[in-house]
C-alpha cells in the first residue's frame, strides 16, 4: 500500500486488501490448494456485494455490523473497518474455512 501511495496511487486499505485477496482466492482456493490449513485461513475479497450478501442472510446472526460495513464502503475501508469484518466473518464460520464466506457473494450470478 505504502508503494502505491508513493507512486501517487492513493490506495486505502479496503482497495489494497481486495487486490491482494484476489491473487490469493485465485492462486491457492481456486488453484487445488483449498484444504491445506494455511489457505483455510484465506478470506474472499472484501466488497459491496460479498456485504450484502452477508446481510441478506444474517449470517452469524450479525445483520446490523453487515449493513454497517457496507454504508461505510469496503473501497474506503481503514486497516481497523477491514480487521473488523475479518473478526465477523471468523465468528460467523466457526472454525470452518475463512474462504467459505464467499458463498454469499451474488455477482455475476
Amino acid at each position: 500500500m505504502r508503494a502505491a501511495m508513493s507512486s501517487g496511487l492513493p490506495f486505502t486499505h479496503g482497495v489494497a486488501a481486495k487486490l491482494v485477496n484476489i491473487y490469493l482466492k485465485s492462486r491457492f482456493v481456486c488453484g487445488g490448494h483449498h484444504a491445506h490449513a494455511r489457505v483455510q485461513s484465506l478470506h474472499p475479497p472484501i466488497d459491496s456485494v460479498l456485504l450484502n450478501g452477508l446481510a441478506e442472510a444474517s449470517v452469524g446472526g450479525y445483520t446490523k455490523e453487515w449493513k454497517q460495513a457496507a454504508r461505510k464502503r469496503w473501497s474506503k475501508f481503514g486497516s481497523d473497518d477491514y480487521e473488523q469484518v475479518i473478526v465477523l466473518i471468523r465468528q460467523s464460520l466457526k472454525g470452518a474455512p475463512l474462504w467459505k464466506v464467499e458463498e454469499h457473494w451474488k455477482g455475476n450470478q
